[in-house]
């Protein structure tokens, strides 16, 4: 896959659609992978998420029809995807700190974004660790939620509920033998086609009935083969997509596997003190090429 090529050409779609509702499944499509890595790797890039991205550039936009125009500020706000007026001037005033009907004075400071593109820099040199494994299939027990897509650190709620609620609930009595290490997240692969939202499951795997009191999802992870990359260090959104970019950027590509798109990305967490030495995994699903 093309990396370069694919984000550039999903900055002139966006240009292209402005004045039109945009999918994230269109965007990742280009690119060829799910909409929940697409965002990620969008955001490692561009430094901004998709969303955001498109808000800036829509807005900017509307600086020029606001100026250079007689469209009625309704009209305008409707061309670049506003429900109405009230929330383009909310977004408005927040972007460039002021109303579209002050920008239509002069001497009035405005701010504009223009399109990013993506260019060849220097990367790799920098080793990865990784390993080839196989897993049958497993169950993992834990709380689930729904999550936006883009991944912009919206799970934070979902792990301290599961630290704080059911976490203490499983471990004060030491570790029970249905509940098993370590902690994993799984998100992908629960994405609805077409849709914004991804379900996301926080938990453990467990090989006994269900603990009665407690609400819990169980999911199955299916059996497949799995390359596994090891991080050490703090673990947060930045770090998480920084991973996935290099591994899908990087590694996929350069190596004799391809994704196996019947299983789902495994971010695995050990427990033990979060420092600088802490181990921390990501599981990708793999067939050869």
């Amino acid at each position: 896959m093309d990396w370069l090529h694919g984000m550039n050409r999903v900055i002139a779609y966006i240009e292209e659609n402005l004045t039109q509702p945009i999918q994230y499944s269109s965007l990742s499509r280009i690119v060829g992978c799910s909409v929940y890595e697409f965002s990620r790797i969008f955001s490692f890039m561009a430094g901004i998420s998709v969303s955001e991205y498109i808000r800036r550039r829509r807005l900017s936009q509307a600086v020029f029809d606001i100026q250079n125009g007689n469209e009625k500020i309704i009209d305008i706000a409707l061309k670049y995807c506003y429900e109405s007026p009230t929330t383009f001037t909310r977004a408005f005033r927040e972007l460039h700190g002021t109303t579209p009907s002050c920008a239509r004075k002069t001497g009035v400071t405005l701010r504009t974004y223009p399109p990013i593109s993506f260019l060849l820099k220097m990367k790799g040199g920098n080793e990865m660790q990784f390993r080839i494994e196989k897993k049958e299939s497993f169950q993992i027990m834990g709380l689930s939620g729904y999550d936006s897509a883009e991944k912009e650190g919206s799970l934070t709620p979902l792990w301290n509920k599961f630290m704080k609620e059911y976490d203490p609930k499983l471990w004060n009595n030491g570790r029970p033998s249905y509940y098993t290490e370590p902690f994993y997240q799984v998100s992908a692969y629960f994405c609805t086609p077409g849709s914004d939202k991804v379900k996301t499951i926080i938990g453990a795997e467990y090989k006994e009935a269900k603990p009665e009191g407690i609400t819990l999802s169980v999911e199955t992870i299916p059996a497949a083969t799995w390359a596994v990359f090891s991080f050490y260090g703090q673990t947060g959104y930045d770090k998480y997509d920084e991973a996935y970019t290099r591994i899908l950027t990087e590694w996929l590509p350069a190596s004799q596997y391809r994704r196996d798109e019947t299983a789902p990305n495994l971010d695995v967490y050990p427990s033990g003190e979060i420092n600088e030495n802490y181990a921390w995994e990501i599981w990708v699903p793999v067939l050869r090429k």
